[in-house]
């Protein structure tokens, strides 16, 4: 939303089909980047507990 708000300015703004396909993308790698940051921090702690 907060993206929303600094292109409504724009003519485009929020509706254009290329913001959101960007906006999904993003969306997307967020989460995947999330996962990994996830399981990356397990692997750790499982190395740390065997050490």
């Amino acid at each position: 939303e907060n993206a929303c708000a600094s292109l409504s300015s724009q003519k485009t703004g929020c509706h254009d089909k290329k913001w959101t396909k960007w906006s999904n993308f993003t969306l997307k790698q967020q989460k995947t980047t999330i996962k990994i940051h996830l399981i990356a921090i397990n692997v750790i702690k499982l190395i740390i507990i065997q050490n």
